[in-house]
């Protein structure tokens, strides 16, 4: 029996999910812009993330900002938001001691393992699942050289659009 590999989904927030276009239109509109947790979803990339949830059955971890809120708060509100898929952790703010002992550090800058591409490795690096298929979807290019085939980079007025889930899709699928 083939043993099934676990596909992650590293995923922002502001400029993904929270766009800027939504956030005007609940304005202009003069309506609620956010809850209890935060600024709300806008509809249309929450429909674009079920389809890739729904296309891959990948795992969310979550590398926004908003997860220093810690990883009960986002399960917490992905429950009531009933939004798609399920987070399974939080990217950590350091780098992990694992992960600087692995690294030719002559060789890493500084900056480096100050950004979430480097919270991202060390994540992967301490579920020792390097090699499972992942997408790293941002509207910031925040990565390390090594993630820019995993990465689907957004626009932050429009978020997640049907053709950047479609690339997604395909990233998690190694199509």
């Amino acid at each position: 029996m083939e043993k099934k590999v676990a596909k992650i989904i590293f995923l922002d927030f502001d400029g993904v999910l929270n766009t800027e276009y939504h956030q005007r239109q609940l304005q202009f509109e003069g309506k609620i812009w956010q809850d209890k947790h935060g600024a709300s979803f806008d509809p249309e990339a929450v429909k674009q993330l079920q389809a890739i949830v729904d296309k891959t059955h990948a795992d969310i971890v979550i590398e926004s900002s908003w997860k220093y809120l810690g990883l009960e708060a986002m399960q917490e509100m992905w429950q009531d938001r009933q939004l798609p898929g399920r987070v399974i952790d939080i990217t950590p703010s350091v780098v992990s001691d694992s992960l600087l002992l692995s690294a030719d550090l002559e060789q890493t800058s500084p900056s480096a393992l100050h950004c979430k591409g480097a919270e991202i490795a060390s994540w992967l690096y301490d579920n020792n699942i390097q090699d499972a298929p992942y997408a790293i979807i941002d509207d910031e290019y925040v990565i390390l050289e090594s993630q820019l085939p995993h990465l689907v980079l957004t626009n932050p007025y429009d978020g997640l659009t049907e053709e950047l889930a479609m690339r997604a899709i395909g990233i998690l699928n190694r199509q």
